[in-house]
């Protein structure tokens, strides 16, 4: 056994938490001082001397081990505070897309009841006009194709497209079966 370590044995609650380890240490070099005092003797003073050196140096190791604890409990805290600061910004980056999304979900949402629009149209009057329909995404040449193409079948002779004609120009979006 180390001769600067003293165990009480008293309280029988020695080491369960470090403040009462050290509550013990100090206790034990206190009472090994006042042992010195009460033996006395021509070597009083330097046992003195050697009981408080012991002391010293525990204070010493006991402020190592603190500081070594406080630089690790800092640097746990550091690592903690960044990784939160991370995970904040991902988490402001992932509305900033979801509400990106939304929005182009409401758009396309939109162009859907637009187009069920036009078909309705189709179904009930036998033509198709997107008068008075706002698209968001979707164009006039997604929905009836380019201006090319129904040339094209036009040219090739198709009934179905041969049936197409445009209106006047106030009535530029009405197509006719």
């Amino acid at each position: 056994m180390d001769s600067n370590v003293v165990e009480c044995g008293s309280c029988g609650s020695c080491g369960s938490s470090a403040r009462g380890a050290l509550r013990d240490v100090q206790r034990a070099h206190r009472e090994r001082v006042q042992l010195v005092e009460r033996i006395g003797g021509a070597n009083k003073m330097q046992m003195k001397v050697e009981v408080l050196q012991s002391w010293v140096n525990d204070l010493v190791a006991q402020n190592t081990l603190l500081v070594s604890t406080v630089e690790e409990l800092e640097t746990e805290l550091t690592s903690r505070l960044l990784e939160k600061r991370r995970h904040a910004e991902i988490e402001i980056e992932l509305r900033a897309e979801a509400e990106v999304l939304r929005r182009r979900l409401a758009r396309k949402d939109s162009d859907l009841r637009g187009l069920l629009e036009v078909l309705r149209r189709l179904r009930e009057f036998d033509f198709y006009a997107i008068d008075g329909i706002h698209f968001n995404e979707v164009t006039e040449s997604d929905i009836f194709g380019s201006s090319l193409w129904q040339k094209s079948k036009l040219e090739q002779g198709d009934i179905k497209s041969a049936n197409i004609t445009q209106k006047s120009k106030k009535e530029r979006n009405y197509y006719k079966l």
